[in-house]
Formats: structure tokens, sequence, C-alpha cells
């Protein structure tokens, strides 16, 4: 997340803006067109959610990909979605992420769900981001104060 007492953070949003990387079209003269520009969610841009869904899981899982799974795989997906809530209470943690998106083999779907599930699954944790979470992680937003800060450091 961004911290605007953190040096490192200010330097990398003023290299940011002063550098335009991505030729996303930064123009120090215009700090709001500036702040649009990093702010706004792009779908060439992804980033991760560190947490997601619980009954997400379970409404993206079909009945033929649960149904084809093995009896200890079946149990790992109500042992990681107890009471399925609507809210992001589920940590995306690498294994987590590896069983149900996989490389391949790795996840827990069978042969014939694999490349349906990985990638249904995969959508719940990767989303479309702007230029400010790839940088500085997810949810993160630059204002007005960060990027006067940012400049005068």
């Amino acid at each position: 997340m961004f911290d605007v007492n953190d040096p490192a953070d200010l330097l990398a949003l003023k290299n940011e803006i002063a550098n335009d990387p991505l030729g996303l079209g930064y123009s120090t003269e215009n700090t709001q067109t500036d702040l649009d520009l990093i702010n706004v969610k792009r779908v060439t841009i992804t980033v991760s959610k560190p947490e997601i869904s619980s009954a997400l899981i379970r409404s993206t899982c079909t009945y033929d990909a649960y149904n084809n799974l093995a009896i200890d795989e079946q149990e790992w997906i109500r042992w990681i979605t107890p009471g399925a809530k609507d809210e992001e209470d589920l940590t995306v943690t690498a294994d987590l992420k590896t069983r149900i998106t996989g490389p391949d083999a790795a996840s827990i779907w069978a042969v014939a769900d694999r490349v349906a599930m990985n990638a249904a699954m995969l959508d719940l944790i990767d989303v479309d981001g702007s230029r400010a979470e790839e940088l500085f992680g997810f949810s993160a937003s630059i204002s007005l104060l960060d990027w006067v800060t940012a400049r005068a450091s």
C-alpha cells in the first residue's frame, strides 16, 4: 500500500509521473489528469486480490467440477469455505491459489474440468487494476496530497 511517509514510495510515484514508463500520458502540468491516469482501472493491468469470498468459490464451482473431484478435494473445498460468506473472508495464499488455479496438474480439478475451473477461479483472484495498484498494491489509490508530497520530495 502507498505510504506518503515512505521516501521510497514518494520517489517511485515521482518517477512514475516524470518518466511515464508505460506511456499512459502523464502531464506534470495537469495534476488531476495525472491522478485520473494513475488511479483508473485498466483491462491491461491485472492485480491479485489478497482476499476473496468463500461463497464465490462455492458458487463458481460447477456441479460437474465438484462431482469430478476426489473425496479429499471435495472435503478440502468444504473445509476452506465453511459458512461460505459473501464477504471477502478467505486469504489468498500461494497454496490456495495453486490448488484452485493451477498451473495445470497442480490444481485440484479433474482433467476434464481443469482448464475451465482454473480460469474461473483465477477470475476471482486476478482483477483489472490501476497503475497505482500495480505499483503499490491492491486497492492503492493516489490522492492529491500524495502527489503534492511526492512532487515536493
